[in-house]
């Protein structure tokens, strides 16, 4: 018999009567064993992992209801934990096959020396018994060897199987829920599983650092040193000519000065302007200028913010983008609104602006909706041709858009209309349109009236847009509600009778300080519309796009953009054509001016 004892770490130490020689009789018996139980924990543990991840899918994905009366154990009801996540499951079969591999290795380094320790043993024995006690002790860790690594390999094997398995479950139904992108990113499904990218219009690896192309960001309005820096408000923006736009604004830092800078945007979306000139040494609140086909500019505006004088200039550009000044003309008085101009054929324009009438000793003092067509010459100077009443009732926050190059429909708030039989009965008037074209020299303006809101009050700020052919969208604020809706009309094109053919819906709930909108953003064979407003909750400059169904007569797939990250002083926008647009804008609170352009593409 050969002695042996039991040794404090579990080995066995073959004693001789000379020499002991420390051994393992199956010293990889135990490693196959702990990788037996390895693995048997990882296929008894994955049917519970993937329970908890599936029952996060039904009772906090968003699945369907339990029939009335079931009786439902066991899951988890609301949003999933870490553990009930897919991702957690994925993860944890990841560290099951780490550690597989750790253990693998380390296999291999511990059976080299302990097979070089063997070798060494055998060499150092005298005895014949111990000679093959050691040799049987050689072969069983070669067995246990080939064993033990037979089922890390499998455990490898599996994780590899069960994770490629579940990733392509994911991809294809949960995947981008378990997966956060950043900024300007979103989640979409590839053949490869779920990945982020970069939104349309930004640009980024792999749906990380998603940016805003060069032609997307803001770029300063004045170029040049300027003693003192350009505080500019009430600024308003034309395209005229092919390429060519203008941007007036009332400068706070030169006494509410009035300036306008003209240049020509290139198809990179960067703008050749030139310096800043003034088109008044007076005061120019609420500035509007527009332009004609033939390259002549037209500038309304008023002197002061509450009793102002209405004041109109025009000028001539030049292939250098100079300015000819014609002589200003005044057109009314008292004014405390703003006021908006339409260019017309033959270099005619339209401004059409809140006026009002003194008492004389036969009529009573009176307030109503005016409008003067006037035309550019080809230095600049303005000719008045006529003026032309489109409302008995006081009216303000006017907004305008073309439908045709003869023809344009007015928003406007007006005056409650009192019914002439009983004065009693009153009907609101706060969310208007009218439609008007000029025929010759003579501004037609159509009786029927469109009251989108007849029992509403408190209408504020708004924006029209041309959507289609005939087709108008009418966006505003409702203060009473604090939302922000929108209607679309139609005009009869033999008629030109307007109806409402989209009842008012709301697109974003809360109150801003302006809301515009810029026609055709995109294209004719897609309808879309367009408004920005501010976000007051978020401190954000936002972008809102709904489709338009010309069939269906319905808006749909509305979504908000942020187009920049801040608050505005003042802000004006017009479309350059090829689904891209202009913002010239004020930031608060200094007020220096940028411009920037953006584009629309279908997704």
């Amino acid at each position: 018999a050969i002695p042996c004892a039991p040794l404090a770490h579990g080995r066995a130490a073959f004693r001789h009567p000379r020499t002991h020689y420390p051994l393992t009789p199956f010293p990889l018996a135990t490693e196959l064993i702990q990788a037996m139980a390895f693995f048997a924990l990882l296929v008894a543990a994955l049917p519970l992992l993937t329970l908890a991840s599936s029952s996060m899918l039904r009772a906090g994905g968003g699945g369907q209801p339990q029939a009335s009366g079931e009786v439902v154990t066991g899951l988890h009801i609301g949003a999933p934990t870490e553990f009930q996540k897919m991702s957690y499951l994925l993860r944890t079969i990841q560290k099951y096959k780490a550690v597989a591999q750790d253990r693998h290795t380390t296999l291999e380094t511990r059976h080299q020396a302990e097979e070089q320790r063997i070798k060494s043993a055998i060499e150092q024995a005298q005895a014949p018994g111990a000679k093959l006690a050691l040799a049987q002790t050689w072969t069983s860790n070669v067995q246990s060897l080939k064993d033990t690594e037979r089922v890390f390999d499998n455990i490898e094997k599996f994780s590899e199987s069960m994770a490629s398995l579940l990733s392509s479950a994911t991809s294809s139904g949960y995947g981008c829920e378990e997966l956060t992108c950043g900024e300007h990113a979103s989640c979409t499904t590839l053949s490869t599983g779920p990945q982020c990218v970069c939104k349309e219009g930004y640009m980024g690896l792999e749906g990380k650092d998603c940016r805003a192309p060069p032609e997307m960001r803001p770029y300063p309005l004045i170029v040049g040193f300027r003693e003192v820096p350009v505080q500019a408000a009430d600024m308003n923006i034309c395209v005229f000519g092919l390429n060519k736009v203008a941007v007036v604004y009332r400068d706070v830092a030169q006494g509410h000065a009035g300036s306008v800078v003209v240049g020509s945007v290139r198809d990179a979306g960067l703008a050749a302007l030139v310096r800043p000139v003034q088109f008044t040494s007076g005061k120019a609140y609420g500035p509007v200028v527009t332009g004609t086909d033939s390259g002549r500019l037209a500038i309304v505006w008023r002197d002061d913010s509450r009793m102002g004088s209405c004041w109109m200039r025009g000028a001539a550009v030049g292939e250098d983008l100079s300015l000819s000044w014609g002589d200003r003309q005044s057109f009314c008085t008292g004014q405390a609104h703003k006021m908006v101009v339409v260019p017309l054929p033959r270099d005619r324009l339209a401004v059409v602006f809140s006026d009002k009438a003194k008492a004389t000793l036969h009529t009573p003092a009176e307030k109503f909706g005016n409008s003067v067509l006037a035309s550019v010459g080809e230095t600049g100077e303005l000719a008045l041709l006529g003026r032309f009443r489109f409302s008995d009732h006081p009216v303000m926050r006017l907004e305008v858009t073309k439908i045709a190059p003869m023809a344009f429909v007015l928003a406007a708030r007006a005056g409650s209309a009192v019914d002439d039989l009983d004065q009693s009965m009153s009907t609101k008037q706060e969310a208007t349109a009218i439609y008007a074209e000029m025929i010759d020299d003579d501004l037609v303006f159509n009786p029927n009236v469109v009251n989108i809101e007849p029992t509403k009050a408190q209408i504020w700020s708004r924006g029209v847009s041309l959507v289609a052919p005939n087709t108008i969208a009418y966006a505003y604020q409702d203060g009473a509600d604090r939302a922000m809706k929108m209607a679309v009309l139609e005009v009869d094109p033999l008629t030109h009778k307007m109806e409402v053919v989209q009842r008012p819906a709301v697109i974003h709930d809360g109150v801003s300080p302006y809301v515009s909108m810029l026609s055709a953003p995109y294209m004719a064979a897609h309808p879309h519309t367009l408004v920005y407003y501010e976000d007051q909750k978020a401190n954000r400059s936002m972008v809102n796009l709904c489709t338009w169904s010309v069939a269906d007569k319905k808006l749909s797939q509305c979504e908000d953009f942020p187009w920049l990250d801040q608050r505005l002083r003042s802000v004006a926008g017009a479309h350059l054509g090829g689904g891209r647009s202009l913002l010239a804008f004020a930031a608060e609170p200094a007020g220096e001016p940028y411009y920037a352009v953006f584009g629309l593409s279908k997704k």
